[in-house]
C-alpha cells in the first residue's frame, strides 16, 4: 500500500504543479489577443528562490528593455563588489603651508570628490537645510583654526568622466532624472524653479526663484498655466549652464513648481562653502574656483594635506534609497565607483565592462545581456527576465549581503513605487520588488511569498504595449495574483 500511495501523492504533486504552470501561461496568451497587448513583447521567469530551479517562465530568454529594473543589477553588484559598509570619501586638503599662529594657509583649499551621490542630499538631510555640507565643512575649518586662506577653492572632480551616457535622449536630460553623476554630486544634482501663482488657463507663468539659486544659469521659460498635472518639461545640453522649460502647470493660487538637473552642482558646492567659511570668519581672496578633471590632471600634480575626511552613509543606505526611489542619480554613481574600484577611473564604458565581467564570474550567460547605463534610464539598454530572476536568486543565496539587498526593495501596497500595487491584496506584505517604466515599457523584478508559502524570484517585462501605462499595470498585477493563488 505503501508504494502506491506515495505515488499518488507524486501524481497529484506534478498535476498540481503543471497546472499551475499552464494557468498562468494560458492567461499571458490570453492577454496577448487583446488590443492592447497584441504588438507587444512579454518576458516572464519564475524561480525558486532558495534553489535557483525554474517553476515556470514566457519568453525567458527574450531580450527586452528593462527601465528601472536594471537598477537591481547595479545595485547588487556594489554590494558584491564594495561591501554593504563602503563608505564614500571627501577630502579637505590644502596646498603650501599652514601658519598656525596667525590661522593662514598660504595655499590653495581642495575639495577632492570620489562621486559621492549622498552629498547634502534631500535623502540625507533635512530638504530645507540646502548649506548643511557646506556649513558643517566651513565649521571643521574654524575649529582647526584656520583664519585665512590665501589662495583660491580648488574641486577635484576627476575620479568620474563628465559626461553623461551616449544613449540617454535630449527629452530626459534636463529634467531631475536625468541629472548625470559627477565626481562632486551636490544636491541631488537638481534644482527647483518655482512659479509664481497663476489666474486662468493660458497664463504664461513667470518665474520666482529657483532653489538653490545658481547665478550662472541661464532659463528659457515657455511655461503655460493649463491641465490637471505637470507636464512641464525641461531641456538642457550636457555642460551647458542653459535651461529650456515647457509645457503646462495647472491653475494655482499658489506657487507651484518643478525639478530640474542642476548645471555645474561641484561649482555651487564650492560657492555655498566659500558663503560658510565667511559667516565663520574666515577670510579668503575673491579669486576663480578652479576645476580638476580626468583630462588636466597632471598638471595640478602635488604635494596636499587632508584637512578633513567627510565619509557618506554605508552603502547599504545608499543602496536602499536608490532602490526604493528609484533614483537615476544615485545608480549612475553607484555604477561608475565600481569602475573605480576596479579600474581606477570612472566612465561609464569601465563601469559597463566592471558589471557584465562580476556577472560573468558569478556563472551569468551574457547572451542578450546588453548594459548602457546604470540606472535603466537609457533605451539601449536590453536583459532578459531569467537574467534578473537569476540575479534576484544570486543574491537571495549571499548570506553576506542577502538583507541589505532585498531590503532596499520597495513593498507592495506599503513603499515607493509599489505602494500602489496589491494594495490590499494578498500582495500586500507578500511581494517586494523593483519597478521600471519608460514609456511603452513597465517591468518588475523582485521576490514573493506564495500562498503556500513558497519563496520564489520573479520578473516580468512588457514592452511595446498599447493603452495607457496603469492598465498595464493592473494587467501585470493580476498575472502576480495568479502566481500567487497557484504557487
Amino acid at each position: 500500500m505503501k508504494p502506491r500511495f506515495f505515488t499518488t501523492i507524486i501524481a497529484v504533486f506534478l498535476y498540481t504543479l503543471v497546472y499551475s504552470q499552464t494557468d498562468v501561461v494560458k492567461y499571458i496568451d490570453e492577454l496577448k489577443k487583446e488590443k492592447t497587448w497584441n504588438s507587444a513583447s512579454v518576458g516572464f521567469c519564475v524561480l525558486d528562490a532558495a534553489s535557483g530551479s525554474l517553476i515556470e517562465e514566457y519568453n525567458k530568454n527574450i531580450s527586452l528593455t528593462p527601465a528601472s529594473t536594471l537598477k537591481i543589477i547595479t545595485t547588487a553588484c556594489a554590494l558584491q563588489i564594495l561591501g554593504k559598509n563602503f563608505r564614500y570619501e571627501t577630502l579637505l586638503q590644502y596646498s603650501g603651508n599652514f601658519d598656525k599662529a596667525s590661522g593662514t594657509i598660504n595655499g590653495d583649499l581642495y575639495i577632492k570628490g570620489s562621486g559621492d551621490p549622498s552629498l547634502n542630499s534631500e535623502y540625507f538631510r533635512k530638504a530645507e537645510d540646502t548649506f548643511f555640507v557646506a556649513n558643517r565643512w566651513a565649521a571643521v575649518l574654524k575649529e582647526k583654526g584656520i583664519k585665512k586662506i590665501t589662495g583660491q577653492i580648488v574641486i577635484d572632480v576627476s575620479c568620474f568622466e563628465e559626461d553623461i551616457p551616449a544613449n540617454w535622449v535630449w527629452g530626459d536630460m534636463g529634467n531631475y532624472f536625468g541629472a548625470g553623476p559627477n565626481g562632486l554630486s551636490y544636491s541631488d544634482n537638481k534644482m527647483y524653479v518655482v512659479y509664481e501663482p497663476s489666474a486662468k488657463a493660458g497664463d504664461s507663468l513667470r518665474i520666482k526663484k529657483t532653489v538653490p539659486y545658481i547665478e550662472s544659469s541661464t532659463i528659457k521659460n515657455e511655461v503655460k498655466a493649463g491641465g490637471h498635472e505637470d507636464n512641464a518639461s525641461a531641456y538642457r545640453a550636457p555642460a551647458s549652464s542653459e535651461i529650456k522649460i515647457t509645457g503646462t502647470l495647472p491653475v494655482s493660487n499658489k506657487p507651484s513648481s518643478i525639478e530640474v538637473s542642476m548645471p555645474h552642482p561641484e561649482i555651487l558646492l564650492a560657492m555655498h562653502l566659500k558663503q560658510a567659511m565667511k559667516k565663520e570668519g574666515i577670510d579668503m581672496a575673491d579669486k576663480p574656483i578652479l576645476k580638476i578633471t580626468a583630462e588636466n590632471k597632471k598638471q595640478y600634480s602635488q604635494n596636499l594635506t587632508v584637512l578633513y575626511n567627510y565619509k557618506s552613509p554605508i552603502l547599504e543606505k545608499i543602496v536602499a534609497q536608490t532602490n526604493l526611489h528609484s533614483n537615476n542619480l544615485y545608480a549612475e554613481s553607484i555604477f561608475r565607483t565600481l569602475a573605480v574600484k576596479k579600474a581606477g577611473w570612472g566612465s561609464n564604458w569601465l563601469a559597463i565592462q566592471t558589471v557584465v565581467n562580476h556577472l560573468k564570474s558569478q556563472g551569468f550567460d551574457e547572451n542578450g545581456l546588453f548594459i548602457n547605463d546604470g540606472s535603466g534610464l537609457s533605451r539601449s539598454n536590453a536583459v532578459t527576465a531569467e537574467h534578473l530572476s537569476k540575479l534576484l536568486h544570486l543574491m537571495y543565496s549571499d548570506t553576506v549581503v542577502k538583507n541589505a539587498f532585498i531590503n532596499s526593495l520597495p513593498v507592495a501596497g506599503v513603499s515607493g513605487s509599489l505602494k500602489k500595487i496589491g494594495k490590499g491584496s494578498p500582495l500586500e506584505n507578500n511581494f517586494k520588488a523593483k519597478s521600471g517604466y519608460i514609456t511603452r515599457v513597465r517591468s518588475y523584478a523582485g521576490y514573493m511569498k506564495t500562498k503556500s508559502g513558497k519563496e520564489i524570484c520573479i520578473s516580468l517585462i512588457v514592452t511595446n504595449f498599447n493603452g495607457s501605462p496603469s492598465e498595464t499595470r493592473k494587467k501585470m498585477e493580476q498575472i502576480f495574483l495568479k502566481v500567487y493563488e497557484l504557487l
